[in-house]
């Protein structure tokens, strides 16, 4: 990766031990498909592959890493606001733990993008990946992504988008929705891409064969949720000091500032525990709390 501006493929994930369930029923996939339409819309990030899991969730997103941070972020926070409505529960998504791995090689890639895939098939279900409802891999090589009994956006009111989406966020009139209420993926997610790196329907199933969950599973428990080397960190914490406290170093910034500048790195950058109490001169025990 050469910088943060940079974009690439991210495998982002939420971790499926720290919660019982995220979805309950099929309103609640539902929804959470169209969630990934206002995310998409609202970061800019391409998506590439999807599966909503009934306790987690996972993607393969485009761009630039503090784009793709901020998807899950807002993917976690609308998620939260629906479980609340619906269950009462607050902050039910707070603790979740996310993890975001750059794809650096085309390897990786192939093996994330099926590994995604594999899911509906590993957790049980009695349906192949491309049956699945609720993932990507049923509009990959698919003569004809468009669902049938759809409508495009454009025939419905402003407020009937709102009610049904539960969004203001203002979607294009050619999107299409269908009869239950679910945002035709293909908007939203660009299929065309994992066509182009597997190229055949057969390569893609021979890697959707491969028994890949040691391989990227192990990835995602050895990842340490940060990309950005420290000596990269440590110049956008300069400039971050700088442009925001007018200062030369975070080293004459109060606690409270300091706090600050911890909070943007972790929500901007993804940044652990320890590499932020590196980057703001803090105890990790006294980030904890606060980060």
């Amino acid at each position: 990766m050469k910088g943060l501006s940079s974009k690439g493929y991210f495998h982002v994930c939420t971790d499926g031990r720290a919660l019982p369930w995220i979805f309950k029923d099929e309103s609640d996939f539902i929804a959470g498909v169209n969630r990934i339409g206002i995310c998409n819309l609202r970061t800019g990030v391409k998506v590439i592959a999807y599966v909503l899991m009934d306790n987690h969730v996972h993607f393969v997103l485009h761009g630039a890493m503090p784009e793709c941070k901020e998807f899950i972020t807002l993917y976690k926070q609308l998620t939260g606001t629906w479980i609340h409505f619906k269950y009462g529960l607050n902050d039910y998504l707070r603790q979740l733990p996310a993890n975001i791995l750059l794809l650096d090689t085309e390897e990786r890639l192939l093996n994330t993008i099926a590994y995604i895939d594999r899911n509906p098939i590993v957790a049980g279900y009695r349906c192949l990946p491309t049956e699945y409802p609720w993932g990507s891999a049923r509009y990959v090589f698919k003569e004809s992504r468009e669902e049938e009994k759809t409508k495009p956006l454009s025939m419905m009111s402003r407020r009937a988008q709102r009610l049904l989406l539960r969004t203001r966020v203002k979607l294009p009139g050619e999107w299409k929705i269908d009869k239950k209420g679910m945002l035709c993926p293909d908007a939203f997610l660009d299929a065309s891409v994992i066509e182009s790196y597997f190229k055949t329907p057969v390569r893609y199933s021979y890697f959707l064969a491969k028994k890949l969950e040691g391989t990227v599973g192990h990835e995602i428990e050895s990842s340490q949720k940060t990309f950005v080397p420290d000596i990269e960190l440590r110049e956008i914490v300069r400039k971050m000091v700088l442009q925001d406290y007018g200062k030369d170093s975070v080293a004459d910034l109060d606690v409270h500032a300091r706090l600050s500048v911890a909070r943007k790195l972790r929500y901007r950058y993804a940044s652990t525990l320890k590499q932020i109490a590196r980057m703001v001169h803090l105890d990790r025990s006294a980030l904890a709390g606060f980060i």
